[in-house]
């Protein structure tokens, strides 16, 4: 039997799922660069995010409502409101304002640390052991990170970055390691939807007031498809995506769930291929195959290894 047929019988079932849900979160996130992009240049990042709140927090009210899951104990109750204001909220403002004042070349690459951050505070948190194979995994996906953005990243004069986005971006980066990490206990005794929905009405307050216009005035001025762009980014990246994270990570290591975040750059570049028209060099694909490669190391290495 081929090795990799071989591999694939032997994984645990739940392990594969968990895999395939990742996997399924960072193609819903990948594309979503292309609508937040569009939305963000009609209504201003900030009212982007208010007018998604506010959806997400309507939909998450009523389901919780229905499902009678919004009942929460008490001793849950303060890592539910660190991971929503530091982690959901945090990182949903940080990024936005990051990506305003650092070119998206240099954005990304400064946001490849994401999964070295969940590794570190997995490690030192939750007692999660960083393995060779995962080391290897995140130098060869940030390799491939600077290889895919080399272009973007030679054109930008070292003037033209601004410290304070790159701190934003660090501080994004902070905010979803906190957010995997205080989530994984709560996972354990709630379920996916639960602790998304709730992490995120916590952050909705903050991400509702931060808008720059009325609501009402932000939902009259919505095209059809703005509307549509609206609908991907609550129902399938929001509330989707967010599940099949809280899912995926919930049965892995945070150190191996956070190697996924990798493939949101590969996915964003080829979802911008297909729906923008937008350039594929041959630095996007050594870049891409290169990240491929580390989230590959990272999940499969040692079960290859002990195959031999």
């Amino acid at each position: 039997m081929h090795p990799w047929v071989s591999l694939g019988f032997r994984m645990n079932s739940i392990k594969t799922r968990a895999i395939l849900a990742l996997v399924a979160a960072m193609l819903f996130w990948g594309c979503s660069s292309v609508f937040m992009r569009t939305l963000a240049l009609a209504l201003s990042h900030e009212n982007s995010l208010a007018v998604r709140y506010l959806c997400l927090s309507l939909i998450n009210v009523t389901v919780l409502a229905w499902l009678g899951t919004w009942r929460i104990p008490r001793a849950d109750w303060p890592r539910f409101l660190v991971a929503g204001i530091a982690g959901m909220a945090g990182y949903n403002w940080f990024v936005n304002a990051g990506f305003e004042l650092v070119p998206a070349g240099v954005g990304t690459l400064v946001t490849m640390i994401e999964p070295l951050m969940i590794a570190i505070l997995a490690a030192t948190l939750l007692g999660e052991k960083m393995t060779r194979w995962v080391l290897l995994g995140v130098a060869m996906a940030i390799a491939g990170a600077a290889v895919l953005f080399w272009p973007d990243l030679r054109a930008e004069a070292p003037s033209s970055v601004s410290p304070l986005g790159i701190f934003y971006l660090f501080l994004c980066c902070i905010g979803w390691a906190i957010y995997t990490i205080a989530t994984k206990p709560l996972l354990a005794k709630h379920d996916s939807f639960t602790v998304t929905a709730i992490t995120m009405l916590i952050a909705a307050p903050i991400m509702i007031g931060a808008a720059s216009q009325p609501l009402p005035a932000l939902f009259a001025s919505l095209s059809l498809r703005q509307w549509a762009e609206v609908a991907y980014l609550v129902l399938v990246t929001g509330l989707g995506g967010t599940m099949l994270w809280n899912y995926g990570s919930k049965h892995l290591s945070s150190t191996a769930a956070g190697t996924f975040l990798y493939l949101i750059p590969v996915v964003a570049v080829v979802a911008g291929a297909l729906m923008l028209g937008e350039a594929v060099t041959v630095y996007v694909v050594a870049g891409g195959l290169l990240m491929l490669a580390g989230v590959a190391a990272a999940q499969f290495g040692p079960a290859l290894v002990a195959r031999r």
